[in-house]
């Protein structure tokens, strides 16, 4: 199981976390997502290249240092982007019960 750790306090942005997952995944390796560097920072580009994705590898995503209530408030354009991300992850997880999300704090 590959893991793709993301620790919001190194992260920027949220459009961070698009690099990393973009580039952990190896997306330049899928010629149908060799131009997508940064997944458009979209959470729809997201979606899909999970799903185009999970079928090679199954996929842990280990979110550090997220403070879930405060992404939640979304007081910040950040946070309600983060939001979003955290939805897919959720949904992508619930939806291929062979990959993982975890919460360290």
């Amino acid at each position: 199981m590959q893991k793709v750790i993301i620790d919001k306090d190194k992260c920027e942005s949220f459009k961070t976390f698009y690099e990393i997952v973009y580039r952990e995944l190896q997306g330049k390796t899928y010629i149908d997502w060799a131009e997508y560097e940064n997944l458009n920072y979209f959470a729809d580009m997201l979606n899909e290249f999970l799903w185009y994705v999970h079928n090679e590898q199954d996929t842990e995503f280990v979110m550090v240092n997220f403070d879930l209530d405060k992404i939640k408030n979304q007081k910040t354009y950040d946070n309600y982007e983060w939001e979003i991300i955290l939805k897919v992850l959720h949904r992508f997880v619930t939806e291929y019960p062979s990959n993982k999300l975890t919460f360290v704090n």
